[in-house]
């Protein structure tokens, strides 16, 4: 069953600018439009880019039939860490905010811990993916394909699981589960790559607490759940080709990366 359908040859749109436009169609223009680097990254950004890509070495030498040890993990969350504060653009953290790489260790054992409990069979690792976008009203396909890369495919019993690792403070509600359309977008990829929907959905979460545990949580999205997605994707797009653009205020102007600009 082949996962990649990625096209260089086209226009390209990510869940994360659909997202970014859905938050504040101003962030958007900054961001995108006018191309602005941040004034600086939030810290739990910058932490879970840094732990993602310490996940990603782990699931990389599983896949090669190695293992890294958590000393070898705790290094490569150092290093991608790192590199995020020496891109010229500071980390912003609040007050009260433990040293990084002390959380991420602790963070750490507990995921090993828990992939040692439930092995599964690694396909494969930050694997690209992308789908065509239509109007579900008309049927007109855009001229945008959606395009990604999933974190982790693996194999249980037989049947591929699809897994999207995140990095959280506390473990995710049954609204973000529900509604988050991430995994709404992997399905669109993956039934356009013939799939179907025998491939599973899954959330890993690695909680920030002081005693950090990991929330496995599958998750489903139905032919409804498609047509929001698809509704929603040619809105967002059909107003940024409008040049829709204006400034939501509300609390999470705070952590904007683009707030003292946006103001101006």
């Amino acid at each position: 069953m082949p996962l990649d359908i990625m096209d260089a040859d086209v226009l390209h749109v990510s869940v994360s600018q659909l997202k970014t436009w859905l938050r504040c169609p101003r962030q958007y223009e900054l961001k995108y439009v006018r191309g602005h680097e941040p004034e600086a990254v939030p810290h739990a950004l910058a932490f879970g880019s840094a732990f993602h890509a310490a996940l990603a070495a782990h699931y990389g030498e599983r896949q090669a039939g190695r293992a890294l040890s958590l000393d070898a993990l705790v290094s490569a969350f150092a290093r991608a860490w790192d590199e995020q504060g020496q891109r010229g653009v500071p980390i912003e953290a609040g007050e009260g905010v433990p040293d990084a790489v002390d959380l991420a260790q602790r963070m750490l054992a507990a995921f090993l811990d828990h992939d040692a409990a439930a092995p599964a069979e690694v396909v494969a690792v930050e694997k690209p993916v992308s789908a065509v976008l239509h109007d579900p009203d008309t049927g007109v396909v855009l001229e945008e394909r959606l395009t990604g890369f999933i974190d982790l495919v693996v194999r249980e019993d037989g049947r591929l699981v699809v897994v999207e690792n995140k990095t959280a403070a506390r473990r995710y509600a049954e609204d973000q589960l529900r509604f988050d359309v991430q995994p709404t977008a992997y399905q669109l990829a993956l039934r356009q790559a013939g799939a179907g929907d025998e491939v599973g959905l899954r959330y890993q979460i690695v909680t920030k607490a002081k005693a950090p545990a990991v929330q496995v949580e599958d998750v489903m999205r139905d032919d409804q759940d498609q047509e929001d997605f698809l509704r929603m994707a040619v809105g967002v797009l059909r107003a940024i080709d409008a040049g829709v653009s204006y400034p939501l205020r509300r609390w999470q102007c705070r952590s904007c990366p683009y707030r003292r600009r946006c103001v101006k």
